[in-house]
């Protein structure tokens, strides 16, 4: 594609190819995360891969999800959510919570362990790595996505065991580190 330009000579974004976009995209690893967010009939869990800490003063960390995606209205009407860590085990939870046709309500977290952090913002999940126990500070819309920003009220380290990271399509465990 050539550029384009607008008015005033200005050059102008040039359109990238969507899948050319998702395929290179899914070759950077990362960290795979369930947030949860409401409780009881209105408990709702999603698989997310866009989390990341953004600032330790104030403590504040984001994730990505689709416009109109269910969490979202938790997330706002609760005030708040719960990031969980998925440990390299929890690979069947990420598939439960990624599924668009999973159960919603407290039905769609039936045969998980929940732990007793539970907040009114969300539930932790037994057997992650840790959480994060988030107050929403604000929505940016951020093309056919919405970015939460939220402010960690509290977080704990559950388990010393590798993560489950996403790359290339797929769920592995984050392996040995690198010497140097």
């Amino acid at each position: 594609m050539s550029a384009a330009f607008g008015a005033a000579g200005t050059e102008l974004p040039v359109m990238v190819d969507p899948a050319e976009l998702r395929t290179v995209a899914r070759r950077l690893p990362t960290g795979v995360t369930v947030v949860t967010a409401g409780r009881g009939a209105a408990m709702h869990g999603m698989t997310v891969n866009s989390f990341t800490t953004v600032s330790l003063a104030p403590a504040l960390v984001s994730f990505s999800v689709r416009a109109g995606a269910r969490v979202l209205g938790l997330v706002g009407d609760g005030g708040g959510f719960v990031v969980n860590l998925l440990s390299a085990e929890q690979a069947g939870l990420a598939r439960r919570f990624s599924d668009p046709d999973r159960l919603t309500g407290a039905a769609g977290f039936a045969g998980v362990d929940l732990l007793d952090e539970a907040t009114a913002g969300g539930v932790a999940l037994a057997g992650a790595v840790g959480y994060f126990v988030c107050d929403t500070e604000r929505f940016v819309r951020a093309g056919d996505h919405v970015v939460v920003l939220g402010s960690v009220l509290r977080c704990a380290t559950l388990r010393d065991t590798p993560p489950l990271v996403f790359e290339g399509g797929g769920f592995h465990a984050l392996g040995a580190a690198v010497p140097g």
